[in-house]
């Protein structure tokens, strides 16, 4: 794949070419995300003793991550070039920096429903998966368009030049072993790099061909040992997700509600504060669920706006991926459209049992800092690479 040279322009010079929808919905989702949050529990956190009976407790919280992430993507956008994520120094950082990460919350972790994924550092809580989806997406760009610069294509790739994906595939499947929800959107991201980059044909069919055969060994084994390996939590997912009204007062109790409150939204909601599901009927509603309370307060109409603000979000991401000449940011435009697209739909297809339940937030509306700032350097990187795409082909007009 030939890449034509182009002029190189300082960063500041590069900016004139921002595209700011980018930025605009990135600011929009975030201060739904926000509003949203607040609705959701500032009853229950007026109510908790250990809360300080602070009904904006989570609000604020959120608030933080929020100006701190926010505070990464300007930075980011404004003040960095694609080049600079192309440094050899970056990319070892980056992958020693994830499996150390890896390793500390397999040694210390706190296990929270059943998931070992966080780790405690100073008076910080830092998901690992969170940022492995930017560094799978970064490394997987940086290698391949390495390789492709160096053997003139990837026609001529041998099983050596699939080792990366292996690496990567081997920490997704770390991550898919204790959060299947995120090692999920992992491997999404990764398999979708592999076959976006159109290797020779029976690389991919012997990649396929042993996906196909493991899951179909996975397949048997749950109906041979009636799922008797999987994780109690998962296993109760599952059941959830066939059967959510059979145990409404169990394992049932958040989905079953989580439906009753998208009902009851109707057409236009019941109004902002105006929710009753959220009133400790869907626990934890700031998190997983967010979507629900969203659902119940704004109804069709506010569920419709969001879905197409992702979905513009995502028509970005592909957009430049097929106009841009450069494959490093052809592959970082197509990993983050992939990141973004599968997480809204294992969050919101799980909370209206489209799909069995993942346990992933929604990006940029859900509660918690490790997520608002993986996706915010995403959309980070997905801006910068906009603005050197569009300068690109301003110079072929």
């Amino acid at each position: 794949m030939e890449q034509k040279k182009v002029k190189s322009k300082t960063t500041m010079q590069l900016n004139k070419y921002i595209d700011y929808t980018i930025p605009l919905i990135y600011i929009i989702l975030a201060v739904i995300g926000l509003i949203t949050i607040l609705s959701a529990t500032m009853v229950s956190a007026g109510q908790n003793p250990n809360l300080g009976y602070n009904p904006a407790y989570y609000f604020n919280s959120q608030l933080r991550y929020v100006i701190i992430g926010s505070t990464v993507f300007m930075f980011m956008l404004f003040f960095t070039k694609s080049s600079f994520y192309k440094q050899t120094w970056l990319q070892v950082a980056m992958v020693f920096g994830i499996v150390i990460l890896l390793i500390l919350i397999l040694v210390m972790g706190d296990e929270v429903n059943g998931e070992k994924n966080w780790v405690r550092i100073g008076f910080i809580n830092i998901q690992g998966s969170e940022f492995l989806k930017i560094v799978a997406i970064l490394y997987l760009a940086y290698i391949y368009d390495l390789r492709n610069k160096v053997h003139n294509g990837l026609e001529a790739t041998d099983w050596k030049h699939l080792a990366p994906f292996g690496i990567m595939l081997g920490l997704g499947a770390w991550i898919l072993n204790n959060d299947f929800g995120t090692g999920l959107i992992i491997l999404s991201i990764i398999f979708g790099m592999f076959f976006y980059l159109n290797f020779p044909r029976k690389y991919t069919f012997y990649i396929v061909g042993t996906v196909v055969i493991g899951l179909a060994l996975f397949v048997l084994a749950f109906i041979i040992f009636d799922g008797s390996f999987i994780p109690t939590y998962q296993m109760n997912r599952i059941q959830t997700f066939m059967h959510p009204f059979q145990d409404t007062l169990g394992s049932g109790y958040q989905l079953s509600n989580s439906l009753i409150a998208i009902s009851h939204g109707g057409l236009f909601g019941t109004g902002l504060g105006n929710g009753i599901m959220k009133l400790g009927y869907i626990p934890e509603p700031q998190t997983d669920f967010i979507f629900a309370v969203f659902a119940e307060e704004f109804g069709l109409v506010g569920v419709i706006i969001v879905l197409l603000l992702y979905a513009f979000l995502v028509y970005k991401c592909f957009y430049y991926s097929t106009v841009s000449k450069d494959l490093f940011l052809k592959l970082i435009t197509f990993g983050i459209g992939i990141y973004i697209i599968v997480q809204c739909f294992l969050n919101i297809g799980g909370m209206s049992r489209a799909l069995p339940l993942t346990g992933v937030p929604l990006p940029l509306m859900s509660f918690g800092g490790s997520s608002f700032l993986s996706i915010s350097i995403a959309l980070a990187l997905l801006s910068i690479a906009a603005k050197e795409i569009r300068y690109r082909r301003s110079l072929e007009k």
